[in-house]
């Protein structure tokens, strides 16, 4: 069963934004996944509540880290932990994991502590035989400044997989707000974020936990669905974000940023998001 943690020791890292748009990919790729949720705040429950009935299906779980830290019979799995994990809820959490992501942000107190998260998670067998592989997200990074670099400098130095760095965009907070993902909005308004993925989709790919990813069906339109509603279609029938090989050109490109990209994201989301999408009052 192919599982996917997302740690940190700090809250308010990034950990829900990666959760939500990993299961989210693996959704429309076809792939029947799990968002299990081990945070007390179930930040998930509340973006699954959220989500449109077009929109891939996603299950949701929640269980404890005291408890039961992965349900039974699903085959794609991505956890939410919570922050300040650490000693036995960690190691249950590396003895199911297949792969466990930190996400990082530019701050000196996200780095000690994904450090400190780090040397306890390396010393775990699982983690040590490679049956369960780590590594670092940078998150709300600005390449304008030193943060990416300070940051997968910081990660080299502990032996630590740098994959990509996200930047701050209100993308995400608009997808959230409608429990959507990046990859469920039109390419149009997410091109540059979907490039910042893709070490990570690649990464996720080689480890053997998605196969490539195929573009997803287009959601039919049935006679019970109003006119609204079948035209917002198209809102979750754009291509899924093709898997690119990782390389030193790719991770040292910065994307160019189309003019009519930039006046999109300018105009803000509302245009994009078809009314059935939005929140439920």
């Amino acid at each position: 069963m192919p599982t996917v943690a997302l740690v940190s020791r700090k809250g308010g890292c990034g950990k829900s934004t990666l959760a939500t748009n990993i299961a989210a990919h693996f959704a429309r790729g076809g792939l029947p996944v799990t968002l299990g949720d081990l945070d007390h705040q179930q930040s998930m429950r509340v973006w699954l509540k959220r989500r449109p009935s077009a929109a891939p299906a996603i299950a949701g779980w929640v269980g404890d880290v005291a408890g039961n830290v992965r349900p039974l019979g699903v085959s794609h799995l991505v956890l939410d932990t919570p922050g300040g994990l650490h000693g036995l809820a960690l190691a249950k959490v590396a003895m199911v994991a297949d792969a466990i992501l930190i996400p990082v942000s530019g701050s000196v107190f996200d780095r000690e502590a994904a450090s400190d998260c780090w040397a306890e998670l390396r010393a775990h067998p699982r983690v040590v035989s490679g049956r369960c592989q780590v590594a670092a997200i940078g998150m709300r990074l600005d390449r304008r400044t030193q943060a990416e670099e300070i940051a997968s400098d910081w990660a080299a130095s502990i032996g630590l997989t740098w994959l990509c760095s996200l930047r701050s965009s209100q993308v995400y907070v608009r997808a959230v707000e409608n429990g959507l993902s990046i990859f469920d909005m039109p390419p149009s308004v997410t091109t540059i974020d979907r490039e910042q993925w893709d070490p990570l989709i690649a990464w996720l790919t080689t480890q053997g936990f998605v196969q490539a990813v195929a573009e997803p069906a287009r959601v039919p339109a049935v006679a019970t669905v109003s006119p609204l509603v079948a035209a917002g279609n198209d809102a979750f029938a754009a291509p899924a974000l093709q898997v690119v090989a990782t390389s030193p050109a790719l991770a040292a490109r910065t994307p160019h940023v189309p003019p009519e990209v930039v006046a999109a994201e300018a105009r803000g989301f509302a245009r994009f998001v078809p009314r059935f999408l939005r929140p439920k009052s």
